[in-house]
């Protein structure tokens, strides 16, 4: 839900049902215009990010400047015990993605490397990273290892088929199967007893476990609809939609970062600050900006966004809609082919 290659990795997480796989496929045509498309070069500047943020080849934790790898394109950042996590896919003639651990230091070793894509998923805390990993696009099965990120020791193993890696807690790790497929579930693995458990009928996408919060995918209602329900009671429903989809919940869990459940484009035209139980919508923010998003703070969120001119930043806004620039500005052309619709600054923001 925003790298080189995107429409052929949608493709593979809309077959193998991975949580991010609610981007998917609608005509740019569709983009609405009924809203100004934001400037970050006309926006007054506002303090630098105060989460973890890639700036090209360099992590950036407060005064903290530490070289991350090279190679590739980075597409994600995690923070874990011990240091961070960073997710790059190589576009060159060994197409591969690579998830590397960096420690304070600088330090380097590699988590995991795959021909085909890889996910990941961080316990609250940090101290256990779930890595799940495919030999071959659009593979269906795939290997999920935990781990301890700090010492890079493996907790236990599994291989699944059609399995969508949604949460990692300290003991347990939720499961959707069979996502857009016959008899869909979700299940809890508890690797610590090496357990399959099913909990409900419907696939998980994704879950936030400290919001006892779970997105399942509800395809009876159509392709790219979702139900968003409270995890420890599944039946329990918050909000059904087949236009919008959660993306982060803030951490006192009163307000949730919603947008499109489906935009054919590198990036997204809208993200929405909404309740965080009702998915009342309560502001907007609209123009060409990443699909990615993180909060700041509880009254604060942070994105990408570039102008219809081709100037892009970080951008830090807050619950009413308004923004400040939380960087300096990059010149980045826009897509040549129009359906692209963004392309981001050399930036990644934590994923958390």
């Amino acid at each position: 839900m925003r790298y080189p290659g995107r429409s052929g990795i949608r493709a593979a997480t809309a077959v193998l049902g991975i949580a991010t796989a609610l981007a998917a496929v609608l005509p740019q045509a569709t983009a609405q215009r009924d809203v100004a498309h934001i400037d970050p070069a006309a926006l007054s500047r506002g303090a630098d990010p105060d989460v973890p943020h890639l700036v090209r080849d360099t992590i950036r934790d407060g005064d903290l400047r530490i070289k991350a790898t090279t190679r590739g394109r980075h597409h994600a950042l995690w923070v874990v015990a011990g240091g961070y996590l960073v997710r790059d896919y190589n576009v060159g003639p060994e197409r591969r993605t690579v998830l590397t651990f960096v420690d304070p230091d600088g330090n380097r070793r590699r988590v995991a490397r795959s021909r085909g894509w890889i996910e990941a998923q961080v316990s609250p805390g940090g101290r256990r990273l779930a890595v799940q990993t495919w030999r071959r696009p659009l593979e269906q099965r795939s290997v999920i290892t935990v781990t301890r990120p700090r010492s890079g020791r493996v907790v236990a193993r599994t291989e699944l088929r059609l399995a969508t890696l949604a949460a990692v807690t300290h003991s347990r790790v939720l499961l959707g199967r069979r996502a857009h497929w016959h008899d869909p579930a979700t299940q809890w693995w508890n690797y610590e007893r090496g357990t399959l458990r099913r909990i409900h009928g419907q696939a998980a996408l994704g879950a936030d476990t400290r919001q006892d919060t779970v997105v399942f995918s509800a395809p009876a209602r159509g392709e790219f609809c979702n139900r968003v329900a409270v995890l420890s009671h599944p039946r329990r429903t918050l909000w059904r939609s087949c236009r919008v989809a959660p993306h982060r919940w803030s951490a006192d869990g009163e307000h949730v970062l919603t947008t499109r459940a489906y935009f054919d484009a590198a990036g997204t035209d809208r993200w929405w600050v909404a309740d965080g139980r009702t998915a009342k919508r309560q502001a907007r923010v609209a123009g060409r900006l990443d699909w990615h998003a993180v909060w700041e703070d509880d009254a604060h969120f942070l994105t990408l966004a570039q102008s219809d001119a081709g100037r892009a930043a970080i951008l830090r806004c807050d619950l009413a809609g308004a923004c400040e620039r939380a960087s300096r500005i990059w010149r980045v052309p826009l897509p040549s082919e129009p359906s692209l619709y963004y392309a981001p600054p050399p930036v990644v923001l934590v994923d958390r």
